[in-house]
């Protein structure tokens, strides 16, 4: 019998990253692990509002931790952003009884504060025991980077995710599925983030020092959580281009991806053809396809 898992995919998974959606379904279901979306989701505000005294902003959160209540206690978030806003609503509802009170009334809700937001990364850290037998390809020789960003890991104490200057949960996980991580010093950097939208040139330039520092340190690919990383990462490498002739692309994938490949999940759910920069040469190198 599977273990079912409460799931909020959020909106980007069914649009621009649906390959980290679909190849953490194909994976999960692999593990034996049933992803059960939660229904009638909505948004979760996408950007957490700094202005503490700003309860509206913890009102779409509320909505989302409220319907997961009614299921195990635990809510699976692959989304490095919608991980973010969620735990970090979810640990002012916990210290704010006033709050919390308010948009209960306010909603029609009866949320206690007690659910607990968890990335497939601390799943599968807490869960190492799924993976025992189930690795059907050999990863050793990839070489990967393993870029956090910035929305896994800050702020520290609401978060709560690994050490913000030196964490280790993403090579841990590399590791455990067989490839070799690459550890590089702006693997906690910010890739620009949306300054891609009003900013382009300065998201093109931060997120080529992140590829060219992985690429320095030996990376042959990167692998992150987020799906604003990604396309920063991996769709602008063609401006990079244009602005340092010298760089060479580099695969940028989904965690998602890498553990599905592991597992050996069938070609089609890797969603490899979306990803702009092809890895697909890279992993006949290694005969991984």
């Amino acid at each position: 019998m599977k273990m079912k898992l409460p799931y909020y995919p959020g909106c980007t998974l069914y649009t621009k990253a649906k390959p980290l959606n679909t190849s953490l379904h194909a994976s999960f279901n692999s593990l034996g692990v049933e992803l059960d979306e939660l229904t009638h989701w909505y948004c979760c505000g996408t950007t957490f509002i700094l202005a503490r005294d700003n309860r509206m902003s913890l009102i779409a959160p509320l909505r989302i931790l409220a319907k997961a209540q009614q299921t195990n206690g635990k809510l699976l978030v692959p989304c490095s952003i919608c991980y973010n806003t969620l735990k970090r609503a979810n640990y002012i509802l916990k210290q704010d009884k006033e709050t919390l009170d308010i948009i209960n009334e306010h909603l029609e809700e009866s949320y206690d504060g007690l659910e607990e937001v968890v990335h497939p990364l601390e799943f599968l850290r807490d869960n190492l025991s799924l993976l025992k037998d189930k690795i059907k390809k050999d990863l050793k020789a990839l070489k990967v980077g393993c870029y956090y960003g910035c929305l896994l890991l800050r702020p520290k104490e609401e978060v709560q995710f690994d050490d913000p200057e030196s964490p280790t949960i993403f090579e841990d996980f590399v590791t455990a599925i067989g490839a070799t991580p690459v550890d590089f010093p702006l693997k906690v950097e910010c890739c620009g983030s949306y300054l891609v939208v009003n900013s382009p040139d300065a998201a093109i330039e931060v997120s080529y020092k992140v590829l060219k520092n992985a690429q320095g340190n030996g990376a042959q690919a990167v692998v992150t959580s987020c799906p604003l990383c990604h396309y920063n990462l991996d769709a602008l490498q063609s401006k990079m281009k244009k602005t340092h002739p010298e760089f060479k692309e580099i695969p940028v994938f989904y965690f998602s991806q890498l553990l599905a490949l592991a597992l050996g999940v069938e070609e089609k759910n890797l969603g490899l053809e979306q990803n702009k920069v092809s890895p697909i040469n890279l992993l006949k190198e290694h005969s991984l396809l």
